[in-house]
């Protein structure tokens, strides 16, 4: 039987193409990279995923942090890297978690690098999405502010304050423990999350359990006002609507201060810290660039990015930061174990504060 010329182009052309697709470095899959580059030493490994990165051109990170800060991080990483483009999915908590959870369970893998709260983040755990990895500077990173099996390490780390009026509290009445809130004087004048269990949690771990549920139960007939984000509370206490907010992420309220409302802080003990946790997909399409781009962020380069450009906290030990009054050796770290008790946890703080 004769074969046609065209069937001829067909099949080689395939086999050509699978060839090339063979000896693609994008050919890896994600765990079998992070595998192949644990042990590398930072050249040889910045190297190969170089090379790998070069041919994908592309990471999508799915993250919270806002899309005129993630502009700020991609110039700097363009900088260093100009073949592959930061491409960024942003949304609140929840949003990521419900689109990348979504996306998995559908088999459309779009994300390569997640970030959320690490507490949330234990559902990508979970659900078996996010994969382990290493990166060359964990040894710089505090205790705590990373898991040691590699599932997730901090990309920046938020710092839990009490945020005051300066016109409204005077120096000498500043708070500067949970006791001092239960003062008569701040009745129906604090603003509160009605979502904040980590504070539960925290003190918890610092007092034990019915010391911590005593304390609350006395807080809660303070009169709180109860607002959910931390967004949405620093503007209400820079404006004067009341003077007093129990728990603010620092950071991000400071850069409010820095604009020139009249904002100060308090760290009342347990000192808690937030980390916004780096997770890997398994699935990445873009193995190669995800890594670059875990590796860089979490360097030193990347890291004064954040924390000096950006005000981010930093769980880096020696790096200069622009907030220096929220470095702080934390009492608690709202982590993974905390986010596998999420449900509990938030029903019973609810509970105490009468809004379930």
């Amino acid at each position: 039987m004769m074969i046609r010329s065209t069937e001829v182009w067909f099949v080689c052309s395939f086999l050509v193409a699978f060839v090339l697709f063979a000896g693609s470095a994008t050919a890896i899959t994600l765990p079998e990279l992070a595998s192949r580059v644990e042990n590398m030493n930072r050249s040889e490994r910045e190297a190969l995923l170089i090379k790998g990165a070069k041919e994908e051109k592309e990471v999508m990170f799915y993250g919270t942090t806002p899309v005129n800060q993630v502009a700020v991080l991609k110039k700097a990483f363009s900088a260093r890297y100009p073949f592959v483009d930061l491409k960024h999915f942003y949304s609140p908590r929840q949003g990521i978690l419900n689109k990348t959870i979504s996306e998995f369970r559908g088999g459309a893998n779009l994300a390569d690098v997640i970030m959320t709260d690490v507490s949330y983040g234990y559902q990508l755990i979970k659900e078996g999405i996010s994969n382990p990895f290493s990166t060359p500077d964990v040894k710089r990173y505090v205790r705590g502010s990373y898991d040691p099996n590699g599932q997730w390490y901090t990309m920046y780390m938020l710092t839990i304050a009490l945020m005051y009026n300066k016109n409204m509290v005077k120096p000498a009445d500043v708070p500067h423990s949970y006791q001092d809130l239960l003062d008569p004087k701040w009745k129906g004048k604090m603003l509160f999350d009605p979502e904040a269990a980590y504070v539960m949690a925290a003190m918890e771990h610092a007092w034990g359990k019915e010391k911590a549920r005593d304390y609350l139960a006395r807080l809660a007939k303070q009169d709180l006002i109860l607002r959910r984000g931390s967004t949405l509370t620093t503007q209400l206490v820079a404006a004067g609507e009341q003077p007093i907010a129990i728990a603010v992420n620092g950071e991000t309220a400071a850069e409010t201060r820095d604009k020139g409302a009249p904002l100060g802080f308090s760290l009342l003990a347990p000192k808690i810290i937030k980390p916004n946790g780096f997770f890997v997909a398994k699935k990445a399409p873009h193995p190669h660039a995800a890594l670059l781009f875990t590796d860089w962020t979490l360097s030193e380069e990347g890291q004064k990015v954040l924390a000096v450009e950006l005000g981010k906290g930093s769980a880096m030990k020696g790096l200069p930061v622009k907030y220096k009054e929220f470095q702080t050796d934390p009492d608690y770290v709202v982590g993974p174990e905390f986010g596998s008790q999420l449900k509990q946890y938030m029903a019973e703080f609810q509970k105490i504060f009468g809004t379930m």
